[in-house]
């Protein structure tokens, strides 16, 4: 029965026009543990069962294991390298005796976000491991924290004073309906989670805004990508509707700058797949370093919005974020590399292939580079 359902589900996901039935099926049946044995069946090939060789580095990196096996992609960039590597299992009851146990210079942290049980116990686990423990993680906790939570990235980005779109979160159902009655339509909702535009809703209606609200408050949402049981209740947030934007992904990885710009697909950027090449403007990545400055991260996603007047506002931030069929991000007439900041020149496209492997290689150089600079301090 559950091969049959996976074949159903893959056969929907294939044809584009039934697209609408597969996110039904999974927005009202709860397919968690037959989505997750899917995952797992098809990585299973993928997967590199320990490090038979000659290590390059005199380190040993953890990876924390990720429940549908994303990590795989640490242990490749690490067999690529030749780095040492332990892959560890914070998901059971001895994940503190285990993580204490390993003696790793730094571990490699990527959450499983799916659902927000799953988010809760990195969140949870995570933060005693690197505060309460002391023990280095990539990326940085403060990033990992507001991956994949729309309120925490707002509340950040307004506490560093980065321009943002106009956002408005509510706890309370009243104050909600009361905004609902008087804000400018069309407005933005967006669920807490949720990637690829799966919980975006524009408004233009106030009878559907209210209901919306309402059902929020008392049923909880949901999209297709969580199912029916993982819910947000009791909180909404919104975000003022901007006409003709144009949209850009930085992304920032240790050295490297990769740059292009999002594609509209209907009303939405986010989810579409589009993407169009070029030289990034000086002025968007000088933005996008000051903001990835601002929080001292060093591998990050950053989803730019330019107005019509020019401005730059911060859309969401993304410490990990999905690279389709490992495409480039950063193409310059049509020749693929990166981008250096190099004071006081400023910005010097670099031809090259580095976004191989999903760029998990160049999280794991970023590490290293971290890891022999500190070595490097000590000598000195």
């Amino acid at each position: 029965m559950n091969r049959l359902c996976l074949r159903a589900l893959t056969f929907l996901k294939q044809n584009r026009m039934l697209g609408p039935l597969r996110r039904y099926i999974q927005k009202h049946l709860n397919l968690v543990e037959l989505r997750t044995s899917n995952r797992i069946l098809l990585v299973q090939e993928e997967e590199c069962p320990s490090c038979d060789y000659e290590p390059a580095y005199p380190y040993t990196l953890g990876i924390l294991k990720e429940f549908w096996h994303g990590h795989r992609h640490y242990v490749k960039a690490c067999h690529d390298l030749r780095v040492r590597y332990q892959v560890l299992d914070i998901t059971g009851p001895d994940w503190q005796e285990e993580m204490q146990q390993s003696g790793c210079d730094v571990y490699l942290v990527l959450p499983s976000v799916t659902f927000s049980n799953w988010k809760q116990m990195y969140d949870e686990r995570v933060r005693v491991i690197a505060e309460d423990l002391g023990m280095p993680i990539f990326p940085s906790y403060s990033a990992l924290w507001m991956w994949e939570s729309k309120r925490r990235t707002f509340y950040w980005l307004k506490a560093n004073g980065i321009s943002h779109p106009r956002t408005w979160v509510f706890y309370d159902r009243s104050q909600a309906l009361q905004f609902a009655a008087r804000t400018d339509l069309p407005v933005v909702f967006k669920s807490n989670m949720g990637s690829g535009a799966s919980g975006v809703i524009i408004f233009e209606r106030r009878s559907q805004l209210r209901r919306h609200i309402s059902r929020c408050f008392c049923k909880g949402y949901t999209n297709e990508r969580r199912g029916p049981n993982d819910r947000e209740v009791g909180s909404v947030l919104f975000q003022e509707y901007l006409p003709n934007l144009r949209e850009w992904r930085v992304v920032r990885i240790g050295p490297s700058y990769f740059a292009f710009e999002k594609v509209r697909s209907g009303r939405f950027h986010s989810g579409s797949h589009l993407r169009t090449y070029g030289m990034p403007p000086a002025g968007l990545l000088d933005f996008a370093r000051a903001v990835f400055d601002a929080g001292g991260f060093t591998s990050l996603s950053l989803d730019v919005f330019i107005t019509e007047d020019g401005r730059f506002l911060v859309n969401e931030l993304h410490t990990y974020f999905g690279i389709l069929n490992n495409h480039e991000m950063c193409m310059v007439d049509g020749i693929a590399g990166r981008m250096l900041h190099e004071p006081p020149d400023g910005w010097r496209f670099e031809p090259g292939d580095f976004c191989g492997n999903y760029l998990y290689n160049q999280r794991v150089l970023c590490v290293l580079d971290s890891l022999q600079q500190k070595d490097r301090a000590g000598v000195l």
